[in-house]
């Protein structure tokens, strides 16, 4: 296809998804992550057309922002970002784009998630580029952490019955029903976890402050020196020495980072190096949020035997 037959098709799409939305026509929420999608689809249902932004593959810092995704901003009728920056290399000029008013930051149909939540990992002193990307609010990947994400859940459900009261029942029902999952869940989950409480880990970016928060493990350490910079061989002698004195037993890295840094660090130490599916749908039995986090602990479980 030429450039000049894509932008028609652009045109095209963007012509028809501006389209009045019919009455009984279906929510078209968009959401910049993966695992916002799940959880809006746990609240929405079938009131809602769910799209996310990003895979669950991708890494969420970068993502190309393609002009078709503008496209899909333009007709949105909700936009759920994560915010503490995370999106900050991509979203803004997307929303720019797509000319929806409405989704820009603080209108009437945009949330950002982090609003719903308690945030770790806040930065004191100067944040500046000598820091790395270092996020200025605090750390965005809160969605590790079960009890944050039904918090999630429930500001998008009051968002949508906001937006749609006529499916307020459908909302309160279907989120109290994700609440009870998850919170029976994560009692399953944290007795797996609780022999290892303490045991520290390596992991390749600052990505698991919040799963650290509820299942009592702790870190010994990134793997990048700064958030966003490559780790230089200093730095993995560095923490090589801190592995041997902790008794680290194993490094933690998303599917989406290189692994070679883990590895190497691996070889020196005897740890083993744990993969972790990024987000929903980072692997394919990753299907629903609840489904990532079982993956997660069992993952994490088994790279600690």
């Amino acid at each position: 296809m030429t450039f000049t037959s894509l932008l028609r098709s652009v045109s095209l799409a963007a012509a028809l998804l501006a389209l009045p939305t019919p009455a009984t026509a279906r929510l078209r929420v968009v959401t910049t992550t993966e695992g916002l999608a799940a959880l809006a689809r746990e609240v929405g249902g079938d009131r809602l057309e769910v799209q996310s932004l990003s895979r669950g593959v991708q890494d969420p810092h970068f993502v190309d922002a393609n002009p078709i995704l503008a496209v899909k901003l333009r007709a949105a009728d909700l936009l759920v970002d994560v915010g503490l920056d995370l999106e900050v290399g991509w979203l803004p000029p997307l929303v720019l784009q797509s000319r929806n008013a409405a989704i820009l930051p603080g209108g009437a149909r945009r949330l950002t998630a982090a609003s719903a939540v308690a945030v770790l990992d806040v930065p004191t002193g100067v944040v500046d580029r000598s820091r790395g990307d270092l996020h200025p609010g605090g750390n965005p990947h809160f969605l590790t952490d079960p009890r944050r994400a039904v918090q999630v859940a429930q500001a998008i459900s009051l968002k949508l019955t906001e937006l749609d009261p006529a499916g307020a029942a459908v909302y309160a029902d279907a989120t109290a029903t994700f609440s009870r999952k998850v919170t029976e869940a994560l009692a399953g989950w944290r007795a797996q976890l609780a022999p290892l409480a303490g045991r520290q880990v390596l992991t390749h970016h600052r990505t698991l402050s919040y799963l650290f928060d509820w299942t009592g493990l702790a870190s010994a350490g990134e793997l990048e020196p700064r958030p966003g910079t490559p780790p230089p061989p200093a730095h993995l002698a560095r923490l090589v020495e801190v592995a041997r004195r902790e008794g680290v037993k194993a490094i933690l890295v998303e599917g989406y980072y290189d692994t070679r840094s883990a590895e190497q660090v691996a070889r020196l130490t005897g740890a083993r190096v744990v993969v972790l599916p990024g987000d929903v749908g980072g692997v394919p039995e990753a299907t629903t949020y609840q489904a990532w986090v079982e993956l997660l602990v069992r993952r994490i479980v088994a790279g600690l035997q």
